[in-house]
C-alpha cells in the first residue's frame, strides 16, 4: 500500500537533467544486503550468499535473493544453487497443494512485483529461476497454515496480512495503480524510483518491522523461518544426509536463519559472495525525479 500511495502523490513530469551529485547519497548496510555508492553517480546494489559450516554437518549456503532483479543476476545464483545437494526455497504453496511456480499465460493478469520490475528495467525471480530441479524442496508454509496462524496469534483482530496478501495477489488494484503510474512516468522518474527502492532494500532488516505490525511480522518471518528449520533438521536427520544444503529465500529472512544455525547447530560463516541485482545512475535523475525523490523521502521519513 506504501508503494501505491507514492504513485499517487508523484508530481508531473519535467525532463532537465540535475545535478547527481546533490543527491542525497545511498546508505551502504550489512546483513544480507548492501547498497555500493559509486563516486560516478552509479549505486551498485547487492545480495549475500554465505557459506556456512560446522563439524560433522552438510555445509550450508544462505541465498539471499531480491525478488526483481537483473538477468544476469539470477544466471548466476542459479549456477550456485544447482551446485548444491539440496536447495530449500521460498514459496507459499497455494490452496490448490501446488508447491512450485507455475508457468503463466503471456495474458494473465502480473503481481505487483513483475509490474514494477518491468517499469525499471528489471526481471521477476519467478520467470528467471529454474524450480524444476528434483533436488529442490518448498520449505514454506502453505497459504492456508498462515491463515490459520494469522487468525490464532491475532486473536481474531484484524492485521495487516490479509492487506499485504490481497496487495500481491496478480492484477491488485495497487499493480494496476503503480503500471499506470509508471506508464505516464518521465525515465528520470523511473530511475529515481529504482534509487529509492535500492536504498530501501539496503535498510530490509529493519524496513519490514517498521512497516507491518508486529502479528503479520512474526507471521511473515518468523512462522515461516521455524518451517525452513524443521525443514533443516528433517533433512541432515536422515540416515544418509546431503553434504551441502542451500537455504534460498529472500534477503530479509537470512539474518534471522543465520543466527538458529549458530545457536542450534554451531554454524560459522566461512565464505561469502556477492551478486549484484540492480543498478542506478543518479546522473539520469531529471527535475520531476528529484522532485519525486524529495516526496518520497518525506512521505517515508520513518523508513
Amino acid at each position: 500500500m506504501t508503494l501505491a500511495l507514492a504513485a499517487l502523490l508523484a508530481c508531473s513530469p519535467f525532463t532537465q537533467s540535475g545535478d547527481f551529485k546533490s543527491l542525497p547519497p545511498i546508505s551502504m548496510e550489512a546483513g544480507f544486503v548492501r547498497t555500493i555508492d559509486r563516486t560516478d553517480g552509479i549505486a551498485v546494489s547487492q545480495t549475500a550468499a554465505r557459506k556456512l559450516s560446522a563439524p560433522g554437518k552438510p555445509d550450508v549456503w544462505l541465498v539471499g535473493v531480491a525478488h526483481i532483479g537483473l538477468k544476469r543476476y539470477y544466471t548466476d545464483i542459479q549456477a550456485l544453487l544447482d551446485a548444491q545437494d539440496v536447495v530449500l526455497f521460498e514459496g507459499v504453496k497455494a490452496k490448490n497443494g501446488v508447491d512450485r511456480p507455475l508457468k503463466t499465460p503471456a495474458n494473465a493478469p502480473e503481481t505487483m512485483y513483475q509490474v514494477i520490475g518491468k517499469s525499471i528495467g528489471l526481471d521477476f525471480q519467478l520467470s528467471d529461476i529454474q524450480y524444476d530441479r528434483p533436488n529442490w524442496v518448498n520449505s514454506d508454509l502453505s497459504l492456508d497454515e498462515l491463515d490459520r496462524l494469522n487468525s490464532k496469534t491475532s486473536g481474531g483482530k484484524s492485521t495487516q496480512f490479509d492487506s499485504v496478501k490481497k496487495m500481491l495477489t496478480p492484477g491488485s488494484a495497487q499493480s494496476r495503480m503503480i503500471g499506470a503510474f509508471f506508464g505516464q512516468a518521465s525515465p528520470g522518474m523511473k530511475e529515481a524510483f529504482k534509487i529509492f527502492l535500492i536504498d530501501k532494500l539496503a535498510k530490509v532488516d529493519t524496513l519490514l518491522p517498521s512497516i507491518v505490525d508486529k502479528s503479520t511480522y512474526n507471521l511473515l518471518l518468523g512462522a515461516r523461518n521455524k518451517s525452513v528449520m524443521d525443514t533443516f533438521s528433517r533433512s541432515i536427520g536422515k540416515p544418509s544426509p546431503p553434504k551441502s544444503v542451500a537455504i534460498f529465500y529472500g534477503a530479509a529472512h537470512q539474518s534471522d536463519l543465520e543466527r538458529s544455525l549458530e545457536s542450534k547447530y554451531g554454524y560459522k560463516e566461512v565464505e561469502q559472495e556477492w551478486f549484484t541485482y540492480a543498478t542506478a545512475d543518479r546522473r539520469r535523475v531529471d527535475s520531476s525525479g528529484r522532485q519525486f525523490l524529495d516526496m518520497l523521502a518525506k512521505f517515508f521519513t520513518n523508513l
